[in-house]
């Protein structure tokens, strides 16, 4: 028995059969091909490389699910060529008004920290340029004060740091109401709440997402900022090393020259305005190294300091207030400044003041001491329980507290090198009048040196202090 066949229909099969399975099928090998080819591997590196602005190595990609790809080897360059990320994997994802990146691990160094800063800045700045929000996800986040030598490899075969527990970090960049907003979140050891960053460009301040004040306006510096001011809110709770501070910033290294070791911990609020700014903050600064401190200074010391902020207050760009302990154990300081000391801030030698060999430079057991600084000058104290002494050596006094405040003109001549003009006489003291208003009269510079006039300044407290230029 035969089955009758009809040659169109057998057309027609073979026809759909070629455009319903054949042509789809190498279509898809075909697209499949073109995906994992070198072509659009550098294709998305220039995509990639025109939005964060610098170049892009991508060893492979891979397509987990729609609309999400993980980039395998990564490595994120500076415009110099210098490597400052290497990352196994990353996983971005891109929603219609959002664009999620993840990391398994990060270890930011230095100059990784200077880079997304940058980024950062630039999210907040150019809307045109990045018009989709942006949530960044590490599961393990670590600071590196140097980067990992180039023959350890990745930086996820990295152990983990002591204690073993993960910091996950989280950032945020958002745009809503006219504003855009960058979060920074870290989690500390077992998931507890740790350090946030929060830069706010484009509203009100004083203002949260919506219209509701978050400060009485009373005690705010400031009442309002325009679009090319940032209004600031950080915590800080594990602390962070002072580089990093530096690079976060956006300060040149060496800028604040307290040691590597220095890690810094507190909060801060400010509005930053260009070239002036206002806020307050609080916190404490460890293991500060007195020899690094002092470097460029005409006193040396040694010793490792702790500093703590307990309100430092700043107005369009000049400190208002500023309220700190600092206590060192062990370390040694030169005898002219603590003759400097007496003379200038008109502090009082203790009985231990000169050593019984007239050494030039002394050691000292302990040093303790609260200063204030305001309007009214300085305010030399020392800690409670101490009976007045500021430094000691063996129980007996090396320096006592003044009896009276000195005015603030003092700390310029206290930081000024024997033998020249105090205010200003080098980088020091002019670098602190760029944060000191010093409303003092005083000669001008030079003036001492050329005629031999007396300092118009503030007449010291402590007899002794010469009151000519060349005496000084």
């Amino acid at each position: 028995m035969f089955i009758e066949r009809s040659a169109a229909r057998i057309r027609l099969m073979r026809t759909l059969f070629v455009l319903l399975a054949v042509l789809p099928c190498a279509g898809l090998c075909g697209w499949a091909a073109v995906r994992h080819s070198d072509v659009h591997r550098e294709a998305m590196e220039r995509r990639f490389e025109q939005v964060i602005g610098l170049p892009l190595q991508i060893g492979s990609i891979e397509y987990v699910r729609p609309n999400a790809m993980r980039l395998r080897d990564c490595r994120l360059s500076t415009p110099s060529g210098a490597v400052v990320l290497v990352a196994p994997a990353i996983e971005v994802e891109s929603l219609a008004s959002e664009f999620r990146v993840t990391l398994g691990r990060l270890d930011c160094t230095p100059e990784l920290a200077r880079v997304l800063a940058g980024l950062a800045g630039e999210w907040l700045r150019q809307p045109a340029r990045f018009p989709l929000d942006c949530v960044v996800d590490v599961d393990d986040f670590s600071w590196r004060q140097r980067p990992p030598a180039a023959a350890r490899g990745p930086q996820a075969e990295d152990p983990l740091p002591a204690g073993g527990h993960a910091r996950s970090l989280h950032v945020e960049c958002v745009a809503a109401n006219g504003s855009r907003a960058v979060r920074v979140r870290r989690n500390s050891a077992g998931g507890a709440a740790g350090d946030e960053v929060r830069v706010v460009a484009g509203r009100l301040a004083g203002t949260d997402s919506g219209n509701a004040p978050t400060e009485p306006e009373a005690v705010r510096p400031w009442e309002q900022f325009d679009e090319g001011s940032l209004e600031v809110h950080g915590t800080i709770v594990e602390p962070l090393p002072v580089t990093m501070l530096e690079t976060l910033a956006g300060l040149e290294a060496g800028t604040l020259p307290l040691g590597e070791e220095a890690v810094v911990s507190g909060a801060v609020t400010a509005v930053l305005d260009p070239g002036r700014s206002s806020g307050s903050a609080s916190g404490r600064i460890d293991r500060i190294d007195l020899a690094a401190a002092s470097l460029h200074l005409p006193h040396r010391g040694a010793g490792e300091l702790l500093l703590a902020i307990d309100r430092l207050e700043w107005n369009q760009g000049k400190i208002t207030a500023c309220e700190c302990q600092c206590s060192v154990s062990r370390g040694r300081v030169g005898q002219r400044l603590l003759d400097a000391f007496v003379s200038v801030l008109g502090c009082r030698p203790g009985p231990a003041y000169r050593s019984l060999a007239r050494e030039e430079v002394r050691s000292f057991d302990d040093v303790a001491a609260v200063l204030r600084i305001d309007s009214a000058g300085i305010d030399l104290r020392a800690a409670p329980g101490r009976t007045g002494s500021l430094a000691r050596i063996q129980g007996l006094s090396i320096l006592d507290e003044p009896l009276t405040p000195a005015p603030l003109d003092r700390m310029a001549w206290l930081l000024s090198p024997p033998g020249t003009v105090a205010v200003p006489a080098s980088k020091a003291t002019a670098w602190l009048l760029r944060f000191f208003t010093i409303d003092a009269p005083v000669g001008p510079v030079g003036a001492g040196e050329a005629g031999g006039g007396e300092f118009s300044g503030s007449s010291p407290v402590q007899a002794g202090r010469p009151l000519q230029r060349r005496g000084f």
